[in-house]
């Protein structure tokens, strides 16, 4: 189970949850959970440890370069949404035998542990219906990735269930911070994010985060306060990572299950990335305000300009 140690100074999102209490439920209590998910909380899994593949992974290491640190690997389309990716199985190919890893007991070691994921996302969040699970290894060492929220592209178009495992035999180490509406809302004016009203919502997540926290190398150069966790071996959690502030302190080998899905599934329909983004500006803005920076027609106002 992960050690926390919690800062009072930043509001408590993190669920603590028994994987026997919510597995396989579908009422009450699986209700819940994914209220928690879609608000933006981190949900950690108690007294479940995630075992398959992962005595493999431990011994494979990849270079931490881009294009080959973090590769989506599948075998089976009908479970994944489309077909294997060759040029990424071929860069697992050639760091697993750089590895001395024979290459068919990775491959099954990466099927064993698709399913488990698979399984595991499955029984607690049974409401939503997938077009792509895509499953992303990042067997590379990483250290110090400053905070910040997720931009991913497919975030204006519909929405994810995230899911993450700490597959190395040491623990993986994050900080969480505050949520989007509240750092966004903290940098508003001096970041000029009315800027990003009529552009991909993703920009608005980039903005707020180089407005709060700096880039990916000020890892510690900011002020806001912070809860720190160790994912031990085996521990699993969920978090829609566009929503809630977060740092990777330190880590090796981590599983990374990112699972498409259409808006129109969310129990709570605000709780669309795009919409809350739409909500933080006419907070920000005021209704007229807005209106005349959705339309392009901004006047410049003290205190706010273009």
């Amino acid at each position: 189970m992960a050690k926390i140690v919690m800062n009072p100074r930043v509001p408590d999102r993190i669920r603590v949850v028994e994987f026997e209490r919510y597995a396989g439920q579908t009422g009450a209590q699986a209700e819940e959970l994914t209220d928690w998910y879609e608000n933006g909380d981190l949900i950690m899994v108690k007294n479940y440890r995630f075992r398959a593949g992962r005595d493999v992974f431990n011994k494979v290491v990849l270079p931490n370069v881009r294009g080959r640190n973090k590769l989506l690997l599948h075998i089976d389309e009908a479970l994944h949404g489309e077909g294997p990716r060759v040029f990424e199985w071929q860069a697992a190919k050639e760091g697993v035998e750089a590895s001395g890893v024979p290459f068919e007991q990775f491959e099954a070691a990466v099927r064993a542990a698709n399913a488990e994921l698979l399984q595991i996302s499955d029984q607690l969040f049974p409401f939503y219906q997938y077009s792509k699970r895509y499953c992303i290894y990042n067997l590379a060492e990483m250290l110090a990735h400053n905070m910040h929220f997720d931009s991913p592209e497919h975030a204006g178009d519909c929405t994810q269930l995230r899911a993450f495992v700490n597959i190395d035999k040491f623990p993986r180490i994050w900080r969480i911070g505050g949520s989007l509406e509240d750092m966004a809302g903290n940098c508003y004016r001096t970041a000029k994010l009315q800027r990003t009203i009529r552009q991909h919502a993703r920009v608005f997540t980039r903005e707020t985060t180089l407005a709060s926290f700096g880039d990916r190398y000020e890892s510690g150069a900011h002020g806001y306060p912070m809860h720190s966790i160790a994912f031990q071996p085996g521990d699993v959690w969920f978090l829609n990572p566009n929503m809630l502030a977060h740092e990777v302190v330190y880590g090796r080998r981590v599983l990374d299950g990112v699972f498409l899905f259409d808006a129109n599934q969310l129990r709570n329909s605000d709780r669309f990335y795009p919409r809350i983004v739409e909500r933080i500006h006419r907070r920000s803005l005021g209704p007229l305000r807005y209106w005349w920076h959705s339309r392009g027609r901004a006047p410049i106002a003290p205190g706010l300009s273009s």
